[in-house]
């Protein structure tokens, strides 16, 4: 088996390097996925600034050396792998592309006596390597690989009632949810007098102990990771919100980076992360989020005003798209559908491939229209 991911050629356009991240995370999810034995699997990624005359030395070095290796069916696995590497390396007109390469060849024994799986899978990353590795074992080791499918930009999510905090990461068009921590606050009076007065003062304390303690909380888990940190939104109950900007001490390099807008949310709690999503996307124009939407939107307006240059469904998008007619193809990131073959064929047709969250509101309509659907040229 042998499989290439191509960086994107348009290297600027945000849509291309996302289905260039989901492609790349699809493959290394197979690559885990592989068990093998003993030195079995042979992973080397090779960075742009490495020579290749000093890998293909290295390689061979590492071949003779495996004469070595006690057992015979381990010293033949890392003699076949490193063989194939050394076949492919020493091709003519190779050279390490301007992202670096990896290799992950493997012999995958088959249970019960059978014949044995080769694995020759051979990727070219979205995003340049940084670190020539060379490891023979058990499985594939892909973490620097499995690093470029996260979005490196974050949008941390705050969510604000009194005693109540919810933070959540958006990544890329992806929630997580990160604390969700209730501190206590007694709750109003309706005595009156100077016991009212002196209650109110206690209470508002215990207020400005809670913002106090939510900013330090905000500060102890975002200015370790402050440069890949976009925007910070702080939403829930506006009026606290606000209150918790004025006084709860954060941090002012985090400060920066706090939008303008303070979103209200109905609910403080894991379900309004999602709803808080929405509206994020609503201010933060640059996110993945706000692009699925934008799509989203213009795809239901061309469907209010019975277009026909849009579609939607499997059976009417996969026949658009090999009759080359799809401009722009909308699918769900968990479709069964979405295979190596249906890349190719967006591939060859220069069509645009949006690859929609299931997390998202345009998500969950899109589902309820089969999980794919396009915008055709004719």
């Amino acid at each position: 088996m042998f499989f290439v991911v191509l960086p994107s050629d348009k290297a600027g356009s945000g849509c291309l390097l996302m289905v260039d991240r989901y492609q790349l995370k699809r493959k290394l999810a197979e690559l885990k996925a592989y068990k093998g034995r003993q030195s079995s699997f042979t992973t080397l990624t090779i960075p742009p600034t490495k020579a290749l005359a000093d890998v293909i030395s290295f390689v061979r070095a590492e071949l003779a050396g495996c004469e070595n290796i006690k057992s015979r069916v381990n010293r033949r696995n890392v003699a076949d792998n490193l063989t194939a590497i050394l076949s492919e390396l020493t091709k003519r007109q190779f050279s390490v592309p301007p992202n670096g390469i990896a290799f992950f060849y493997g012999i995958q024994e088959a249970e019960g006596g059978g014949t044995a799986h080769e694995i020759r899978e051979i990727l070219v990353p979205p995003a340049p390597l940084t670190q020539f590795v060379y490891i023979c074992g058990r499985e594939f080791v892909v973490d620097e690989l499995l690093a470029m499918t996260q979005p490196k930009s974050l949008i941390v999510i705050v969510l604000i009632e009194g005693g109540k905090v919810t933070i959540g990461y958006l990544r890329g068009k992806h929630m997580e949810l990160v604390r969700d921590e209730d501190y206590y606050i007694i709750g109003k009076t309706r005595a009156g007098g100077q016991s009212a007065r002196r209650y109110e003062h206690i209470r508002d304390g215990l207020m400005l102990d809670f913002f106090k303690h939510v900013g330090r909380l905000l500060n102890e888990l975002l200015l370790p990771n402050i440069t890949n940190i976009d925007a910070i939104v702080v939403g829930g109950n506006t009026i606290r919100a606000q209150e918790f900007l004025e006084k709860g001490e954060l941090d002012y390099r985090l400060r920066q980076k706090v939008a303008e807008t303070v979103i209200s949310v109905s609910q403080i709690d894991e379900l309004g992360l999602y709803e808080a999503m929405k509206e994020a996307s609503r201010i933060l124009r640059e996110t993945e989020i706000y692009a699925e939407r934008q799509a989203w939107d213009s795809f239901l307006e061309n469907l209010m005003k019975g277009s026909s240059t849009i579609t939607y469904g499997k059976n009417e998008v996969l026949e658009a798209l090999k009759a080359g007619r799809v401009q722009k193809l909308l699918i769900l990131e968990d479709s069964p559908d979405l295979t190596d073959n249906l890349m190719q064929e967006v591939s060859n047709f220069g069509t645009e491939l949006m690859v929609f969250s299931s997390q998202t509101e345009s998500g969950a309509q899109l589902r309820g229209l089969g999980g794919m659907a396009a915008t055709l040229r004719w």
